[in-house]
């Protein structure tokens, strides 16, 4: 069973590949430009996450003992850090961690304004958070 660790581990060493901060924001982006996106219908309002300066939508929840994330944004910037959250928890059969771990360990503290910075706890506190249903 892959777990969030593992994943964490492969995108930090993938970061770090790839040099500095500008070099990892260009792989980022590149990230974002393929990631899976909601259709247009699949944009609800529950999953909208707030204080974003572009529209941001992110669905987390479980689906057959797995955790399935998708998100959307017309920005740049949210759509590489939509397709982070991707990569980090969608297929997962558990994820447990805090949000504040997973960007120190991202090492984007430093690099994210404060509003983005907390824009995307929101949406891994989204994915981490997700309420498993009775089956």
């Amino acid at each position: 069973m892959e777990s969030l660790e593992s994943r964490l581990a492969e995108l930090v060493e993938e970061l770090t590949f790839a040099g500095d901060w500008n070099d990892r924001y260009r792989l980022l982006v590149e990230w974002g430009e393929g990631a899976a996106s909601l259709s247009e219908a699949e944009r609800l309002p529950e999953w909208e996450v707030s204080g974003c300066s572009s529209p941001l939508w992110l669905r987390a929840r479980w689906t057959d003992g797995r955790l399935d994330v998708a998100g959307a944004s017309p920005g740049i910037l949210p759509r590489a850090l939509l397709a982070l959250v991707y990569r980090l928890f969608d297929g997962l059969e558990e994820a447990d961690a805090t949000a504040a771990s997973l960007v120190d360990r991202l090492g984007l503290r430093r690099n994210l304004s404060p509003t983005r910075l907390l824009v995307f706890e929101r949406m891994l506190d989204r994915a981490l958070c997700c309420p498993r249903m009775a089956p």
